[in-house]
């Protein structure tokens, strides 16, 4: 029987409240980073493996565990396996950290390897393996579905929060979950050796109310990224650099940050919430569209 992994990278960019305290990390980029790169390490190593969702949208659960549905019911034998950020408290700063993994009956051996592999790799506090009423392992196990939800650390606890928003913590979870499928089907885990070359990011124009800017962001695993000091200045916006913090910050607020050739790098969508602007995605240029009061 033919196997099908289906890794769904939770919630989308409008989920509301999936963010951190100071809403410098958005839950749905932290997701689609991590299953973008586990659907690439479990192709390499030869599996049948797909994303539920391709952007940043925010598809209806019910959708995504059909797609496991559908194919079970095309005789495939299916996994789906989401992956998330956690949160407690009230909107706060939390003390709650560490791992966990939910599973339903036909997937708790599995869940059971991929806490392991999570804890081990990351260091993390282990939660254990759970059983919890969520829309996943639920509606997966009345199919008869392994069904496998990983909360990857709390972006309400300040020290997981700067993890989760680094690329060297995105690539370990990715690693562990990839290693404990490998492990859990007998299958040998493999690393692309062929030449690897570093990546191209394709790059996206930036119009603010129209204007074309003449700097250019780039695409990485589905999101926009704009250099942040020109946008911010554009738009009218002020960008200090913070000690405390050893961020960046745009009108008194941390953004997520990466640093491409010296200059610095947000999220699309998060630097426009911090300016107040509007952001539009057009597929056909390939360009960011931001506008003023609108948001």
């Amino acid at each position: 029987m033919k196997r099908v992994i289906m890794i769904d990278p939770g919630h989308g960019a409008e989920t509301a409240g999936k963010r951190s305290p100071d809403d410098t990390l958005r839950e749905y980029e932290f997701n689609r980073n991590v299953a973008r790169r586990l659907v690439k390490k479990l192709q390499t190593s030869g599996f049948d493996a797909r994303l539920t969702v391709n952007d940043d949208t925010d598809m209806p659960l019910i959708q995504r565990t059909n797609q496991a549905r559908d194919l079970k019911w095309q005789g495939y034998d299916v996994l789906l396996v989401s992956i998330h950020a956690n949160a407690a408290g009230n909107g706060g700063w939390s003390t709650a950290k560490g791992i966990e993994t939910y599973t339903n009956d036909q997937a708790e051996k599995l869940a059971q390897i991929i806490q392991r592999r999570l804890v081990a790799d990351t260091s993390l506090r282990d939660r254990g393996v759970k059983r919890a009423d969520l829309h996943i392992t639920r509606e997966t196990a009345k199919y008869g579905i392994p069904g496998v939800l990983c909360e990857l650390g709390f972006m309400t606890n300040r020290d997981e929060c700067m993890l989760l928003k680094t690329d060297a913590y995105r690539e370990k979870c990715a690693t562990a979950i990839a290693k404990a499928i490998c492990e859990h089907y007998g299958v040998p885990f493999k690393t692309s050796t062929e030449n690897p070359q570093p990546a191209q990011k394709p790059k996206v124009a930036i119009e603010i109310n129209g204007s074309r800017l003449p700097v250019q962001g780039y695409l990485r695993d589905g999101v926009s990224w704009l250099p942040i000091r020109a946008v911010a200045e554009a738009a009218g916006g002020k960008v200090e650099w913070c000690a405390c913090t050893k961020q960046v910050r745009v009108n008194g607020k941390d953004v997520t940050e990466t640093i491409e050739n010296g200059t610095s790098y947000a999220p699309a969508r998060e630097l426009a919430a911090i300016l107040g602007l509007a952001v539009e995605w057009c597929g056909q240029t390939k360009t960011v569209k931001l506008k003023k009061g609108c948001a």
